[in-house]
């Protein structure tokens, strides 16, 4: 069907021409009026009218206005209804709650009723967080001058809020939770009643309008009463909130003070209740209030925002000649970002990267508003939202999106999902890649670093009056400085904070903590953690006590800090960051337990690693899958199915091996089969190797169950002493054991040439058992190692005289 004919250059011109014409008119018929009005003023000041006069005028002109509109608007309803009636009914209806246009959100007439009966303790909550949280904060964030800012009244009312719609999520999340989405969409009623002071003079705020969708959620869930441990109160991005004020309306309402106090009170609700800021609240005693209150992020959003085309003309000269001095801003629930003024242009082109830590991706979204920059008011000039978990699917997103609310304009951006990953060699390949791609160091970042400020003790005293210190704590990394609240009067303070910084480089950069007394502006202690120490950590997990550089000995601070690498690419293991917790013992399935395990990369050529006792012929025999050729080992790179990394042990997918299978799955000499995932840091100068598990291990001799109790001991020849020794953990009673365990050994890559990697299976015996002690060895020659990749690869056990012969060969 062929589409409506396209607009001829000349049609277009002459649309533009008549558009410029009408702004023209508008902006000379305003100069006019606003001319008149003057002159008006002028008028009765010079031939001494009564003032009377003008406010009678202002009146009658304010109610004739207000009349004509009403007429206007309902002579407009009336033609849009005889042209479109389906249309125009819609149209009215778009303040309906939720429940009406989606089946999967349901009526809450339950709920509102519950919250009518509670409102009166509600509203003494809010009242007290009113009080003590956000009229200091309003007081400190306006200026100087409007410092006596105080709540004198606050009375909610009878009326409650409702709630237009809630929705239950239970498919799509964790079993031990249950996310609920409430639609708030209220108008106070007149009955409310809450009177801040100013300088002396009262204003009352009255309307209060408050839209968004809170969610709720329920983690964890637990086998006894009250069945819930823990809830979490926010708003997935922040609310609207609108109102007006009373008394003294023409002192306060003025546009700059009155936008200036409606931007406060959105920061302070944002502060305490938008992502990533949440109300926690514990019902179990036994749930870490911690984790309930900073739940760790489930990703971070990259966004380029490269330029725009088509804007319009926001500021129009005499000459009829248009312009806009555009920026964006762009916002993720509580946390925003401005780009640059481009002057002049309707084709801006900004080229700058914002990255944005998201809490929730279902629910979330990412806002791009574009503002004409002015002296006084910011003209839009269009906005645009995407959806989080559109990005989070897709992985990148690279579009030219169409403004809303405006005829014409388009912004370019691309955005990417980054996920966390808790494997240091990831970082060193987002480096590589960051490096590769030319990005800008200062706004893109490789690692976030969540610091958890706990509490401090034997904070020094006051020398002369030993008086107790104000303790506040700034931690600063690079060029980014946080600061955490005031405890008054004491050595032992306890904040319970969440810091979060983006890294650039985490072998280069240190986390600085400076406690500071408030009362004498001095600072009482210093303390520097080495970003590089969280690498080799577990899990690059660290929660203890530091010690604290003072005046005094005996000084600690308690906190813990989690480390994360922003990597593109994806892993199951990343996928639920909140998991910290270890499976431990057998029979709970490898972290390389994947269909696609022994399936290489396409169109890789890798060759197996040189090892005395490895048969390659063999490798995939076991659980009856058909033989590969040599070169089909696992040669994993940066494909989102690769495990080349330090992962942790996570539960089966499927079942364990059987306890008893042929010779062929149990490697060429029948003593079992171990699988290994070898790894060289090329920029740490670290070999990493990782222990995944062993498979038909020979049932131990002498044992009376018939098994085995397997662990691994490893040297890293030619050294065979105490520094180059690694032995991993028992497991008991078992021949397929899962043991998933990171090691590392620093060595130059000039050694790694010369160096030899022995790995003998034993088994645990008592002082009196007569059972077997050595179960097979794999002896690896390293200089085979690719150093621009891991492998992960099966290896054969062999007995100890045959490694012994080979390495006597391979020296003569």
């Amino acid at each position: 069907m062929p589409g409506p004919p396209e607009s001829s250059p000349s049609v277009n011109q002459e649309r533009v021409r008549v558009v410029d014409d009408t702004l023209l008119l508008n902006v000379v018929t305003s100069f006019f009026k606003k001319a008149a009005v003057v002159l008006a003023v002028w008028v009765t000041g010079y031939y001494k009218f009564s003032p009377s006069w003008l406010l009678l005028g202002l009146v009658l002109y304010v109610w004739k206005e207000r009349h004509v509109a009403a007429r206007r608007h309902g002579i407009a309803i009336s033609q849009q209804i005889a042209r479109d009636e389906r249309g125009a009914i819609l149209a009215r209806v778009e303040d309906l709650p939720s429940w009406v246009f989606f089946p999967d959100v349901e009526r809450a007439e339950w709920l509102n009723k519950m919250i009518y009966q509670m409102w009166p303790y509600i509203g003494e909550y809010i009242m007290k967080m009113l009080r003590e949280s956000i009229e200091p904060k309003v007081r400190t964030s306006l200026p100087a001058t409007l410092s006596s800012f105080r709540f004198t009244t606050i009375d909610l009312g009878d009326i409650p809020p409702r709630v237009g719609g809630i929705k239950v999520y239970t498919t799509t999340v964790r079993r031990d939770e249950v996310y609920m989405d409430l639609e708030i969409k209220q108008v106070y009623a007149s009955d409310s009643n809450i009177v801040v002071q100013l300088k002396g003079m009262s204003a009352g705020i009255k309307d209060f309008n408050l839209r968004g969708v809170m969610r709720v959620i329920f983690r964890p869930l637990i086998s006894k009463m009250p069945l819930i441990g823990g809830v979490n109160l926010f708003f997935l991005n922040n609310p609207d909130i609108d109102f007006n004020l009373t008394n003294l309306a023409n002192a306060l309402d003025l546009p700059g003070l009155s936008d200036l106090l409606h931007t406060i009170i959105r920061e302070q609700v944002a502060n305490i209740m938008v992502l990533p800021n949440r109300i926690p609240i514990q019902l179990a005693s036994k749930v870490d209030l911690r984790k309930l209150t900073y739940p760790l992020p489930q990703g971070v959003v990259r966004v380029h925002i490269v330029e725009a085309k088509e804007l319009i003309k926001a500021d129009i000269s005499i000459l009829g000649q248009g312009k806009s001095d555009p920026y964006v801003v762009l916002t993720v629930g509580a946390q925003e970002f401005k780009t640059k003024v481009i002057n002049n242009t309707l084709q801006p082109v900004w080229n700058e990267v914002f990255e944005f830590i998201v809490d929730e991706r279902d629910g979330q979204f990412l806002k791009l508003d574009v503002f004409d920059k002015d002296p006084n008011k910011d003209d839009p000039l269009g906005k645009a939202s995407v959806d989080i978990s559109t990005i989070f699917k897709k992985g990148n997103v690279d579009e030219w999106f169409t403004l809303e609310d405006v005829k014409t304009g388009m912004v370019h951006a691309k955005v990417r999902w980054l996920y966390l990953a808790n494997d240091p060699l990831e970082l060193d390949r987002v480096m590589a890649q960051v490096a590769e791609e030319h990005l800008d160091e200062d706004s893109v970042h490789t690692a976030l670093l969540i610091v958890n400020l706990d509490s401090a003790f034997g904070l020094p005293r006051g020398k002369k009056t030993l008086v107790e210190p104000s303790p506040m704590v700034y931690l600063t990394v690079g060029q980014n400085t946080q600061e955490s609240t005031v405890r008054v009067n004491t050595t032992e303070p306890k904040w319970e904070e969440n810091f979060r910084f983006l890294i650039t480089s985490p072998y280069h950069q240190n986390l600085d903590l400076e406690i500071r007394d408030t009362k004498t502006k001095k600072t009482i202690g210093e303390l520097s953690v080495r970003l590089k120490e969280l690498l080799s950590a577990e899990e690059m997990f660290m929660d203890q006590r530091f010690p604290v550089r003072t005046k005094e000995t005996g000084c600690f601070i308690y906190m813990s800090l989690i480390l994360r690498v922003l990597t593109p690419n994806a892993n199951p293991q990343w996928m639920e960051p909140e998991n910290l917790l270890k499976d431990d013992g057998p029979g709970k399935g490898s972290s390389v337990d994947k269909k696609d395990e022994l399936t290489p990369p396409s169109g890789g050529d890798s060759k197996p690693l040189s090892s005395v006792s490895a048969a390659p012929e063999n490798i995939g025999k076991q659980n009856g899958e058909k033989p590969v050729n040599k070169e089909e080992v696992v040669m994993l790179s940066s494909s989102p199915s690769a495990v080349d990394m330090e992962v942790r042990q996570r539960k089966p997918n499927s079942p364990t091996l059987p306890v008893t299978q042929s010779i062929e799955g149990s490697g060429q000499f029948g003593l079992g089969r171990i699988q290994l995932t070898l790894r060289y840091s090329t920029h740490r100068q670290i070999l990493v190797i990782v222990i995944h598990k062993i498979s038909n291990l020979k049932p131990a001799q002498g044992d009376s169950k018939g098994l085995a109790d397997p662990y691994v001991r490893m040297y890293l020849l030619p050294d065979r002493d105490t520094k180059s020794k690694r032995k991993t953990k028992v497991v008991k009673d078992n021949l397929n054991p899962v043991f998933d365990e990171t090691y590392e050994y620093p060595v130059s890559p000039p050694e790694l040439n010369n160096r030899s990697l022995e790995l003998t299976v034993k088994n645990e015996t008592g002082m009196f058992s007569s059972s077997q002690t050595q179960m097979g060895m794999v002896l690896i020659d390293l200089s085979t190692l690719d150093t621009s990749r891991a492998v992960t690869q099966w290896f054969d056990l062999a007995p100890e005289n045959s490694i012994k012969a080979s390495s006597l060969e391979s020296e003569v």
